[in-house]
């Protein structure tokens, strides 16, 4: 039973329900929001005298209609700059993407490289089905070997041979022979690549780029809410402590998997199909050093499996606010899976101890640690994610809930392509 009366209720504060909540042409809305402040994976805080982000952020976009509404709302300037991401392979630094930047690896592993990729060359079979497949048909064997293999296989936590490749063109920098072999001859600097220019709020953490979407909801938002239970029949939405909340359309941002779980009177399949999607999560090791003389790089990338994270944040070359901090923040990603145990016993230690072997800091320049965990880090797609994504959200749609953001819609997407689909989910509820 639909009511017209009853208000729209979005679930989750996240870039794309914000986004959602801002693009209703009415205030006839409620935006619930289960953790105690809005932002989603979006979210920064302070520890130790440095500020955090859930992740390494940064803002790009290819939409300028994206660029102009968060130019416009976020209460602070904005400040861009050249994209400082390198990788550490091999014991040495090589500029960000690696199959760009060979020279001053090892003789012998630049070698592999290029013999590999002239392999690559020569062969012409049947299209890629998996990342791994797809990895090794477009570098060859040597750069899939000293780092793309390795790497993935840490950051998605789930065998490659189980993710298929669709999205890898969107995320995965594949420069020309030409671009490669330049750069294993000499040193130099590719940023032919979308986010070679970042962008960064000029005070305070990623979170503040959303802030005003958060003042527009106003008192509209609320949160500490769990919505544990969606009636369909009644069109009402149940809260962990009891309270109620009618709805005549629902906009769900929360994993696609746990709101199947909680609507009541969806086909039998729904659950099958919810099962089947798969993410990974992350350990986030956040550290506070002393300031002084750390590096002016932003991002490191590390495929060594010995090394317990894939990725380094230096979060504080992101604004020079951040850097005029009375502390450096390095935050370490470290993924896990039901097929990747990590144990979080020790995990801070290891990490101080990996980064202080790559040269970055002194242990005794370490001055608090921390872990935080994300449960849902990356939608991980497999054979199966397409056609049951799709069902999913055709079933719940006709059942009057929209699904929009990363989990919502299980979409690889970034910050800027929520607010586009919380702008599309607003459409859908109007029509």
């Amino acid at each position: 039973m639909t009511r017209s009366s009853d208000p729209v209720v979005i679930v989750g504060a996240g870039p794309a329900g914000l986004s959602a909540a801002y693009h209703l042409p009415h205030d006839d809305y409620i935006v619930l929001e289960a953790g105690a402040e809005p932002g989603g994976l979006c979210r920064s805080h302070e520890f130790g005298g440095a500020v955090f982000d859930v992740g390494g952020h940064a803002f790009f976009t290819r939409h300028p209609e994206v660029r102009e509404l968060i130019g416009r709302l976020c209460p602070v300037e904005l400040f861009e700059q050249p994209r400082s991401a390198w990788v550490y392979s091999h014991g040495t630094y090589v500029r960000y993407p690696f199959q760009s930047h060979l020279h001053g690896l090892p003789t012998d592993v630049v070698r592999e490289c290029l013999v590999g990729l002239l392999t690559v060359v020569r062969d012409k079979g049947l299209p890629p089905t998996s990342l791994a497949d797809w990895i090794e048909r477009t570098f060859g064997d040597g750069i899939r070997r000293h780092f793309l293999e390795p790497y993935n296989t840490k950051l998605w936590a789930h065998p490659l041979r189980e993710i298929t490749p669709a999205w890898t063109g969107q995320r995965i920098v594949t420069p020309d022979i030409d671009a490669i072999v330049a750069g294993a001859l000499e040193p130099r600097h590719n940023d032919d690549y979308v986010n070679a220019r970042v962008t960064y709020p000029a005070d305070g953490g990623f979170s503040t780029l959303y802030q005003g979407f958060v003042k527009h909801v106003g008192e509209r938002l609320r949160c500490g809410v769990h919505i544990d239970r969606i009636d369909l029949d009644t069109r009402t939405a149940h809260s962990s402590d009891g309270e109620d909340f009618p709805f005549s359309r629902l906009v769900s941002t929360m994993p696609l998997d746990l709101l199947v779980e909680r609507v009541n009177g969806l086909p039998a399949g729904s659950a099958d199909a919810a099962r089947r999607l798969r993410h990974n999560s992350l350990h986030l090791v956040n550290l506070a050093v002393d300031a002084e003389g750390v590096t002016k790089r932003q991002r490191v990338y590390v495929a060594d499996p010995e090394v317990p994270f894939h990725k380094l944040v230096l979060n504080s070359n992101s604004s020079p606010a951040l850097r005029a901090r009375p502390r450096f923040g390095i935050q370490a990603e470290v993924s896990f899976s039901p097929l990747k145990h990590v144990e979080i016993d020790g995990l801070a230690e290891r990490v101080v101890a990996a980064v202080a072997g790559m040269g970055l800091v002194d242990p005794g320049a370490v001055r608090e640690t921390e872990v935080c965990t994300v449960p849902y880090a990356y939608p991980v797609h497999t054979s199966d994610t397409t056609a049951d994504r799709e069902y999913l959200l055709g079933t719940l749609l006709e059942a009057g809930i929209v699904c929009a953001g990363r989990f919502g819609e299980w979409l690889y997407i970034n910050s800027d392509d929520a607010v586009l689909r919380g702008k599309k989910a607003a459409e859908e509820v109007c029509a």
